[in-house]
């Protein structure tokens, strides 16, 4: 009996605004850390399927349409054989991706953790994406 005495004197209630106070703290720190954390950790988004790609069928590679309208390409590749098709057509037909391009990352596109949910939630702009929902090119 002692004990139940014991255990009861040191219990107090929270009062409300009390409890107010702790949940606020609570959602200023998830987010103070999720902006600190969101901030760092980077998604990556490929090239839609749809994407639109110049394809070499003699090499089996497609090239991003910016390399090639911008003659960044080499001297030895002819353009006028390349064929104009979807991301997903080049690599049904198992053609792979210029490794120049790859490197200079025309395929893919990065945005932070944070960016992506604060446009979801609608507290933010989405960024200007690389592709056009038509899979053409926004360069």
């Amino acid at each position: 009996m002692y004990k139940d005495v014991v255990e009861l004197s040191f219990k107090r209630k929270r009062t409300p605004i009390e409890r107010f106070y702790y949940t606020v703290a609570l959602v200023v720190g998830i987010v103070f850390l999720f902006s600190l954390l969101g901030n760092s950790i980077n998604i990556t988004l490929n090239v839609p399927a749809n994407g639109v790609v110049y394809a070499d069928f003699q090499n089996n590679t497609y090239y991003a349409p910016p390399y090639i309208d911008n003659n960044r390409y080499p001297s030895t590749l002819d353009v006028r054989s390349l064929k104009a098709e979807t991301v997903s057509e080049s690599k049904q037909r198992n053609h792979k991706a210029d490794s120049i391009c790859v490197a200079q990352g025309y395929f893919k596109e990065y945005d932070t953790l944070t960016n992506i949910v604060m446009v979801k939630l609608g507290l933010a702009n989405p960024k200007p994406s690389r592709w056009n929902p038509d899979g053409s090119w926004n360069w």
